[in-house]
């Protein structure tokens, strides 16, 4: 196998990485593998790429392959090129309420400083707790913090314990990360306009909220393309085309 995989979180620390790639032409003929692969086999190399905006602490660097043998005990799955299939369906699952998690986090620890750089402050000759304008903000970062995380915890109820790696599952937890990741960047946002021009120092730990919590909106599904599946299944369309 030769390429290149982007987005390696833990790269510099992991042992084993697990990817894909086409044997065959990329298209309608191509078949997809799904692999593992040690990170000390020959022809694996960490590229540092990870310069980026916020999310820096994942080191999500590029890993090259340069024929790199993969036996065939370490192929996991094969699929049709352009379509979901079990173990893709379940990494999604997994994956999607818990970086939905991480975001609404930071967005729920932004709200705190804000709360916590508000107190004893003055705007005027008024405590800025006692404004209203300020009880309208905050109250607006707990509704969005609280129906985000309903909707998260909700989603893992209806799912239950016993869930199947199928459309259905991915869509309701898809459409919970939706909520949460939309939430949370305009929860930061807030937070920000609430302290004022305080929050525009790093040692308040908002601006690094700030740069982390749009990494949300990058993972998939986007936001947009949540919309687009969720659409798609509710009208009967093919729920395994990517």
């Amino acid at each position: 196998v030769s390429g290149r995989k982007m987005f390696c979180s833990q790269a510099p620390r992991g042992d084993v990485l697990v990817t894909t790639a086409v044997a065959g032409d990329a298209g309608d003929e191509g078949e997809v593998l799904t692999f593992t692969v040690p990170m000390s086999a020959d022809g694996m190399r960490i590229i540092e790429t990870w310069d980026t905006l916020g999310m820096r602490g994942t080191a999500s660097h590029d890993v090259e392959l340069s024929d790199v043998l993969v036996p065939d005990e370490r192929i996991v799955a094969r699929r049709p090129w352009g379509r979901f299939d079990g173990p893709l369906i379940a990494a999604a699952i997994h994956f999607m309420p818990t970086a939905a998690a991480v975001y609404h986090g930071i967005a729920a620890g932004a709200r705190d400083e804000a709360v916590r750089l508000i107190a004893g402050k003055r705007r005027g000759h008024d405590p800025m707790e006692t404004l209203p304008p300020v009880h309208r903000q905050v109250g607006l970062m707990d509704f969005k913090l609280r129906t985000s995380w309903w909707a998260l915890m909700g989603a893992l109820d209806e799912i239950g314990d016993d869930y199947g790696a199928d459309a259905e599952t991915m869509n309701t937890v898809n459409l919970a990360k939706r909520a949460v990741v939309v939430d949370a960047v305009e929860v930061v946002d807030i937070a920000m306009e609430t302290a004022g021009g305080p929050s525009y120092y790093n040692r308040t730990g908002l601006p690094r909220a700030y740069r982390d919590v749009r990494a949300g909106k990058y993972h998939p599904f986007t936001p947009e393309a949540t919309l687009y599946y969720a659409g798609r299944v509710a009208l009967g369309g093919p729920a395994d085309v990517e």
